[in-house]
């Protein structure tokens, strides 16, 4: 291949790139699916889409994957399924969380709250035909600053204040994004007048989709994609996870509005207090036996099939060796498409052509090593037992806070058939330590103290 080759199909497997649903390299894992070989258990935009279309009332969802497992593809493709005229007609409003909240630090009902209605009223008045940024001139945000300057005049010294000059209240949502000090101020002035808040907010909502009604649609959904990426830093990650147990616990009652809204939630809220989350489980490429699952590798083919084309993949990967290290890089991803696209890049990394043996294998060496700085040894004993019994089990605080680690980071990955299962990452798997401890049987799970990781 020549340079300029090689640079086209490195950035055509980008594992940080989000892909559109219409984009050539993406696969529709669910429409590759035969009947009854659904490789990730369900139809994920179906089983979402569904929940609203039957719907009597609003519909609150918690969703959650991986990071590059494809969720937020889904959440398009859900987007586009709800907007359809000719099925639920829904406007639907879709924000990244990423860009209206501070995804670093802990998280709060204010925040959520206050982001999601500025960006929906946006949407609204485009829906309209107006100015969205009227959004951020005479509308809530505006009415919510000037309550909140009449309220505590500790944030008037802030710089909060209505009209031009200053913050203003067009700039508020940014500025407690990046704003700390402002940003609790406002938490602590919101909570002590709680209902107040949530009040006004469900009333502003409940316009909201009366106007979304008024332009032609018979509702409005909201799905709030990134806040998977919610994890913090090394010095304060449970604090940012229990933020989000905090905020989500219950079904997040706080949260529950008058129109549709799908929130994504930390992968770690699946060993939480957060019930009815769905978990948008990786390919599955064995059995829970350990059966090969061949839709599942097929799958997996496609995916590597649409990042570099047939001709390009046989150089790079030598044309007699190519099956065989095919197999081998799809099973080392444990079917975790970021995983796929991220060893391929690697692949094209080593070289402008066939790829050697020993440059082959460091790719697998390096990934091995990645994970072993984020797996604890002292974790050892419950990820043994995890990968033995292939269930997520939580016996104490200790294995939650595992669990949460782990999850966070990709170590432990879940499946699904007719019910869920979990395994670890064949990296971590071949972890050495660890790998004698799943072949020796049964042990006890007690952990040693657990570091604090990002």
């Amino acid at each position: 291949m020549s340079r300029l080759d090689v640079r086209v199909l490195f950035n055509r497997c980008d594992p940080a790139e989000a892909l559109e649903p219409d984009d050539a390299r993406n696969v529709d894992l669910d429409a590759l699916s035969a009947p009854g070989q659904l490789v990730r258990g369900v139809n994920w935009v179906s089983r979402l889409a569904r929940r609203v279309e039957l719907a009597n009332g609003p519909v609150t969802l918690l969703f959650t994957g991986l990071r590059g497992s494809g969720k937020s593809t889904e959440l398009k493709r859900l987007a586009a399924r709800l907007r359809d005229r000719d099925r639920a007609a829904m406007l639907t409003v879709t924000i990244n969380a990423e860009s209206v909240l501070d995804l670093h630090n802990p998280i709060d009902v204010p925040d959520l709250v206050a982001a999601v209605l500025v960006e929906t009223e946006r949407a609204v008045l485009s829906a309209e035909g107006a100015n969205p940024d009227r959004a951020l001139q005479d509308g809530w945000v505006t009415r919510f600053s000037a309550w909140l300057s009449r309220t505590d005049l500790e944030l008037r010294s802030m710089g909060l204040t209505v009209g031009d000059k200053s913050l203003g209240a067009a700039n508020l949502v940014m500025e407690m994004k990046t704003r700390p000090a402002l940003r609790a101020r406002v938490r602590q002035t919101v909570t002590a007048h709680l209902s107040t808040f949530l009040r006004d907010a469900q009333r502003e909502f409940g316009s909201l989709r009366e106007r979304a009604e008024g332009a032609g649609w018979r509702g409005l959904v909201v799905i709030v994609d990134s806040l998977e990426k919610l994890r913090g830093t090394s010095s304060n990650w449970a604090q940012v996870v229990e933020s989000a147990e905090r905020v989500f616990v219950g079904g997040a009652p706080y949260l529950s509005l008058p129109i549709h809204v799908v929130w994504t939630v930390p992968p770690a809220m699946l060993s939480r207090r957060v019930d009815h989350v769905e978990f948008m489980p990786m390919i599955k490429l064995r059995e829970r036996g350990g059966a090969p699952f061949a839709p599942g590798e097929a799958a997996a083919r496609a995916i590597i099939e649409r990042r570099i084309p047939g001709a390009h993949l046989s150089e790079l990967l030598g044309p007699t060796s190519m099956e065989s290290r095919l197999r081998r890089l799809i099973g080392w991803s444990g079917g975790y498409p970021r995983e796929i696209v991220r060893l391929l890049q690697a692949a094209l990394i080593a070289g402008d052509g066939a790829i050697s043996e020993p440059e082959f294998n460091r790719i697998f060496n390096e990934l091995a090593d990645e994970y072993r700085k984020v797996v604890p040894t002292g974790l050892f004993p419950w990820l043994a037992r995890v990968a033995r019994e292939h269930y997520l089990t939580l016996d104490d605080h200790a294995q939650q806070q595992a669990a949460d680690l782990m999850l966070s980071n990709n170590v432990i990955l879940r499946y699904l058939n007719d019910r869920d299962w979990f395994d670890l990452h064949p990296a971590v798997r071949e972890i050495p330590g660890l790998r004698e401890l799943i072949a020796r049987g049964p042990k006890s799970a007690a952990l040693n103290p657990i570091p604090t990781v990002g």
